[in-house]
Order: C-alpha cells, then sequence, then structure tokens
C-alpha cells in the first residue's frame, strides 16, 4: 500500500503543481483599496490588482459600485501573485464585454485570460463592470484562509469572516502568535472591537496551507462640526460629521443629504433603503471623503449611522435658468412653470422663465416622463455636474394642469385615476412608510405612496393632488407628487372609541380606538394576524405598521385599549372580503390571568367592580371593563353582577 501511495504522489507530481482557485469580489467590503500616489491598489488572498489612470481621464474607482468596479477605457489593470497565474477569468455586468481587458502576455478569450506569469498588465480597449475576478493560481498545494471584510482600519467594530478551501477546516489566533492545527477552529465571525491581528491557516487530507494574517486597526475617525468641513478635508479622508443632517432624497444606494452648511451625497449599499425623505441622521456618522461630479461624496467605509431619531421637512430650494448657475451640486431643488423642450435618450432639457432658456438634466433616476410636452410642471430634483456643467436629476414632475375639487369626498366623486387638486386644507392623522391617513370634514381616507415629507398627527395639508384607485376592495389615493402639501401643525387627531359589533364596512380606514380586547395569535400567519375580541365580537387584527410588534414577551392573558384603522381585504378586488384592524397602538389595561370578581383590573374585588359593570349595562361605558365576563358565559349581563357579589360574600 505504502509504495501504492508513493507511485501516486509521483505521478501528480510528474503532472506538475497542484492548481487553486481565488476568488475576489469585486465590492466594497471583500476589497479594501488604497492610494498609490495618482493610482489605487486592494491585495486579497495573496492577489493584487493595481489600477493605473495612465491614458484615461477618469480617476480611478469614480466606478466603485458597491457590486462592481468600473474599469474604465484607457486605465491599465494589473494582476499579480508571488505564484504563478494560469487563468484568469472576467466576470462582467450585463451590458460590458470583458474582452476588453487587452493583456500584455498570454491571450484573452472572451473574458478568459490563459498563460503563465506571476504579473499581467491589462489595458482597457473600453470600460467594463466587473463583478468578479477568479484567479488560477499553480501553487502546489492549499490555498491560505481568506478574511471578509479586508484587513484595514476601521471605525467601528467589526464582524470578520475567514474563508477556505470547500471541506478544509480553518484554524486560527487572534494574540499574534502562529496558528497550528492545535488552534482554535473558526466557526462563526469573529467581532473585532479593538485593533486585532488574525492569523489562520487551512488543513484538508493532511495538508496544511500557508499562514494568512490580517491586522484590523479600529480607530477613531477625525471630527468635524458640519458638512461644510466636511468638503474641506482632502480627499480619500476618513471623518465622521458630528452634527444632524437632513436627508432631502434617498434613491438605492444614494442618499442626499443637507446641513446649514451645504449638500453631500451619502453613497453606499450599506445604508439602502435605511433612511427616508426628511429624516434626521443623528451626529457621529462618518466615511471616505471624495469629490464625485463636482460635489462631495461620503463613501465606503461607512460607519455611524443610527436609526433616524426624528423627521423633518425636505424643502425644496427654487430656482430658475438665471440662478442654476450658483445652484450647488447636490442641492434639492424645484423648478417651477417648466415644460420638457427635448428627450435624447436620458438626456433631457427644460424650458424655463416663458420658455426663453433651458436647463439641462438627466434622467438618473430612470423615471417615466410625462407625455405632454405642452403642459408646464414644477420639476423637483437634484442638482449634479457633469463635465463641468450643472445639470438636473428630476425626482418628479407636479402637473400644474390639474383641476381642483373641495375636499376627498369631491375627489372619491371624480373617475378613477383622475387627478385634481384638493383645494381646502386636509388633515394628518398617521403616516408609517407609504401610507399617510388623512382626513377633512368629509371623512377619513388612506394615501399610499412615496412621500418627500413625514406628516405627524394634526399637520394641515394644503394643495394635495391625486386621483384615486381600488385595491383589495378599500379605495385610497395616489399622490401626484412626493412633495405632497405643505404641513403646518394643527390639532392632533383623537380616535372614535367603538366596541367591534359597532363596526361595519362604511368606516374603512377610520382612525378608532377598541377597548377591553383580549389577543389571540392565529396559527400559520407568520406572526402577523391575530384575533381580537371585546366581548361583544371578534376581529382579525392584522400588523401592518413597522412600529408596531407583538413578541415572545407579549402577555397574551392581559387586555389591551389597541388603537388603529379599519381595513378591508378582499383578494377578488369586491365587496366580498373581511374586515381587519391594522393597530398603530396596543396599550396594556389589565395584567395577567383574571382574578376572581376583579372587574376593573385593579387586582382586588371591591364595590367598584360591581359599578364598572353596571356603568357598561346602563351606558355602554366600557373604561373599567377589564374582566367583564365573571362567569364565563361569553357575555355581560347582570349574572356577572350575582357572580361579583358572590366573590365579596365569600361564597
Amino acid at each position: 500500500m505504502k509504495k501504492l501511495l508513493s507511485l501516486v504522489m509521483l505521478a501528480l507530481l510528474a503532472l506538475g503543481a497542484w492548481a487553486s482557485e481565488v476568488t475576489l469580489n469585486m465590492n466594497n467590503v471583500d476589497l479594501q483599496w488604497t492610494a498609490v500616489g495618482d493610482d489605487q491598489q486592494t491585495t486579497s488572498q495573496g492577489i493584487t490588482i493595481y489600477y493605473a489612470k495612465a491614458n484615461s481621464t477618469t480617476p480611478p474607482f469614480n466606478g466603485l459600485q458597491g457590486a462592481h468596479i468600473r474599469f474604465y477605457k484607457g486605465a491599465n489593470v494589473t494582476i499579480s501573485a508571488e505564484k504563478t497565474i494560469s487563468k484568469i477569468v472576467f466576470t462582467a455586468a450585463s451590458g460590458y464585454d470583458a474582452s476588453n481587458f487587452t493583456p500584455n502576455v498570454g491571450t484573452n478569450n472572451g473574458g478568459t485570460w490563459t498563460g503563465s506569469a506571476t504579473e499581467i498588465t491589462f489595458n482597457m480597449a473600453a470600460q467594463v463592470r466587473v463583478t468578479k475576478i477568479v484567479v488560477t493560481l499553480e501553487d502546489g498545494g492549499l490555498s491560505a484562509p481568506y478574511f471578509t471584510p479586508a484587513a484595514g482600519t476601521y471605525y467601528s467594530a467589526t464582524d470578520v469572516t475567514i474563508k477556505a478551501e470547500e471541506g478544509a477546516t480553518i484554524h486560527y489566533t487572534t494574540d499574534g502568535s502562529e496558528p497550528t492545527t492545535a488552534s482554535a477552529v473558526y466557526s462563526s465571525p469573529i467581532n473585532v472591537a479593538s485593533t486585532t491581528t488574525i492569523k489562520a491557516l487551512a488543513e484538508k487530507n493532511g495538508v496544511t496551507s500557508d499562514v494568512a494574517t490580517a491586522v484590523y486597526t479600529i480607530s477613531d475617525a477625525p471630527g468635524v462640526e458640519n458638512i461644510a468641513a466636511y468638503a474641506a478635508l482632502s480627499d480619500n479622508t476618513n471623518a465622521q460629521i458630528n452634527n444632524p443632517v437632513v436627508v432631502t432624497y434617498s434613491n438605492g444606494s444614494n442618499t442626499y443629504v443637507k446641513d446649514a452648511t451645504g449638500y453631500m451625497c451619502i453613497y453606499g449599499n450599506e445604508i439602502q433603503g435605511k433612511y427616508s425623505n426628511g429624516d434626521v441622521i443623528p451626529a457621529g456618522f462618518g466615511g471616505l471623503k471624495t469629490v464625485y461630479n463636482e460635489g462631495v461624496e461620503m463613501k465606503y467605509p461607512l460607519f455611524g449611522f443610527a436609526e433616524a431619531t426624528t423627521t423633518a421637512e425636505a424643502t425644496a430650494d427654487e430656482v430658475n435658468a438665471a440662478n442654476f448657475t450658483n445652484a450647488k451640486v447636490w442641492q434639492y431643488v424645484v423648478v417651477k412653470g417648466t415644460k420638457i423642450d427635448y428627450v435624447n435618450g436620458k438626456y433631457l432639457g427644460f424650458k424655463v422663465d416663458g420658455e426663453t432658456d433651458t436647463i439641462a438634466g438627466f434622467n438618473n433616476f430612470n423615471l417615466t416622463l410625462p407625455s405632454d410636452r405642452s403642459a408646464t410642471y414644477d420639476i423637483y430634483g437634484i442638482v449634479t455636474s457633469y463635465k463641468g456643467a450643472l445639470q438636473l436629476y428630476p425626482i418628479e414632475f407636479v402637473d400644474n394642469n390639474l383641476g381642483t375639487v373641495e375636499n376627498i369626498a369631491a375627489l372619491m366623486a371624480l373617475p378613477s385615476g383622475q387627478n385634481a387638486t384638493i383645494t381646502n386644507p386636509v388633515t394628518a392623522v398617521y403616516h408609517s412608510g407609504k401610507q399617510l391617513y388623512i382626513k377633512d370634514e368629509t371623512g377619513f381616507m388612506l394615501v399610499y405612496g412615496s412621500l418627500t415629507n413625514k406628516y405627524n398627527n394634526g399637520d394641515q395639508l394644503t394643495n394635495i393632488a391625486g386621483n384615486w384607485v381600488s385595491r383589495y376592495g378599500m379605495t385610497e389615493i395616489i399622490p401626484l407628487a412626493s412633495t405632497f402639501g405643505t404641513a403646518t401643525a394643527g390639532t392632533a387627531v383623537e380616535p372614535e372609541v367603538y366596541a367591534i359589533e359597532e363596526i361595519d364596512q362604511s368606516m374603512v380606514h377610520h382612525y378608532l380606538t377598541i377597548e377591553n380586547c383580549s389577543v389571540d395569535s392565529i396559527a400559520g400567519t407568520s406572526g402577523r394576524n391575530f384575533t381580537i375580541n371585546d366581548e361583544t365580537a371578534d376581529m382579525v387584527m392584522r400588523l401592518n405598521f413597522s412600529e408596531v410588534t407583538i413578541d415572545d414577551t407579549f402577555d397574551f392573558d392581559a387586555r389591551y385599549n389597541i388603537t388603529g384603522f379599519l381595513a378591508f381585504y378582499s383578494s377578488t378586488n369586491d365587496q366580498n372580503g373581511t374586515l381587519q384592524f391594522y393597530p398603530c397602538k396596543i396599550e396594556k389595561v389589565g395584567g395577567g390571568t383574571a382574578v376572581d370578581g376583579d372587574v376593573n383590573g385593579d387586582g382586588v374585588v371591591t364595590a367598584a367592580d360591581v359599578t364598572a359593570i353596571y356603568n357598561y349595562l346602563l351606558s355602554g361605558d366600557a373604561s373599567q371593563l377589564v374582566n367583564g365576563d365573571q362567569n364565563a358565559d361569553g357575555q355581560i349581563t347582570a349574572a356577572d353582577v350575582t357572580a361579583v357579589y358572590t366573590y365579596l360574600l365569600g361564597n
């Protein structure tokens, strides 16, 4: 047997060195780039990528886009390793050709380079957006482990993942000592909260790899007071801003913000979807300062982004052709009374100021453009710059050619889909995500859509515009513009108190409180649907708003006052559906399992419990009624008074 194994080993050696593959995902987490003069370099898993601007006029890594990197036409990209590289496979984003990597040695066939070298330089024949690079090394053994995110300096605690070839066991140390097969076995991410050196090796079938080392430096980033001070920093400087900023618009990886000193774009998938327009980002956030399209940009590594603490109105600054030349890049603006002059692909022109001047635009957010070129619009957007010329990224087009109606009921009387402006003020009741509940003298209604401003209960909204549609059996307003009405503070709306048996479909979207409810979960509903009962009837309660949750600590033995909105659900969008209740507040009013005789939930049995039942039977006052059904017959009657007297007399 030993002789046979020796022959096998000799045969393998005769065939040449063993090959291994190294996969480099082109994202900001796996790769950390450092400046080398005007160029950029990154090293991961023993592979170094060097990006030289060369003949390209575009600075390196303007195309660092989270899930891909833009290698621009004319740039040189050098890939090197200590061991011999025999193959490199480039994976390009849709619409880009990896054959445009032109090598100085070997051949590139459709994005797969083959040859034999420790260093290959590719000249970019055209721009390629690369999502992944796989390098094959003739390395004679097991590949060393690699770390995600890459080693480097970070400004908050970081979870480090160690990976190796499939089937390999990873051994590691965090004290700087050399790992052996007796060292700790890696099984889950390592939280690095202070500067730490992690060393790791892989072991598979008795073969061990080289040791991989990664040093994570946890540092405090320098602080600046505001956007203007951040903009004054040198490029590629990490810093944090020590005052809050307001979000003016968020779209995908781009979050646009402002403070009293200026405007900025925060770029990164790490905070995608975290903030809505009008959110206030608390002080203490930061990232790498760069300049993009002549505007200050904050990008990876982003850190310190806490949940929004409050909201503010994201007001657009009005500009025209005369002062657009002075507009600042990333400023949130509105250009009023504007016509669409031309459309050339994504390039736009807007006629302004009596149609005598044109402002350039670019449909960066892929809006569906209005088809009526004769109509005038108020165009909201973000100012940017391209090759030194200002242009506008439109966010929305507000039609100035609308009819008007007086109130909610009049809008609902129009044909579905017909836009109009409501001239009378309406009152905001509750705003959560894309759902805004409003009311006026004619009734309640739901507005459904992305809105720029965040509204509070009692806010008075003027000149709101939209149309109505029917969805799942309910009517709702679709806002014509995300800048949905100017808000001024007013008196908060109080909920109407109803028993479940009194509620019907005519009250959909009404703001209600249902008192003294039990809550029971419904099996098979993923924890969102519950049955509530106020001793008059049952109703389905659905957790529809992110602010309201029910977890393992919820006391299902208690009673609750539940405030929210009546909804109706029909899968066929007709009248054959079910009423539901969407809670925005669940308030405990009675604790735990009922004490015999304790009607009002104060923990003792007294004459006050008899009074609570009498008040309910005589006037419907359920304010003190927590455990009214004392004889457990499913209803509250005089028999429950008798039951309480029995407890009081000790029988």
